[in-house]
């Protein structure tokens, strides 16, 4: 089974809708809530150094509507 870690700020803003997506397909994942001074130095290793990024099993998908599709699509699947 895959591990998913979802990246994005202390807030709900551009990464809530993945989150909501995560909870309708039961798909277990870390939230990962970035301070300020983490993005800092978090920045230079993201796609495209933005938030929100969704972390599959190492692999990273950047931009919150191609989240959404990925994980409407997973969903689906199952």
């Amino acid at each position: 089974m895959p591990t998913y870690k979802l990246y994005y700020f202390d807030g709900r803003g551009r990464a809530e809708l993945c989150r909501i997506l995560l909870a309708y397909g039961n798909i277990e994942y870390e939230d990962v809530r970035v301070s300020s001074e983490e993005w800092t130095k978090l920045k230079p290793t993201m796609p495209m150094g933005q938030l929100p990024v969704l972390e599959r099993d190492g692999d990273m998908l950047c931009k919150s509507p191609v989240i959404a599709r990925f994980l409407a699509d997973t969903i689906c699947k199952h």
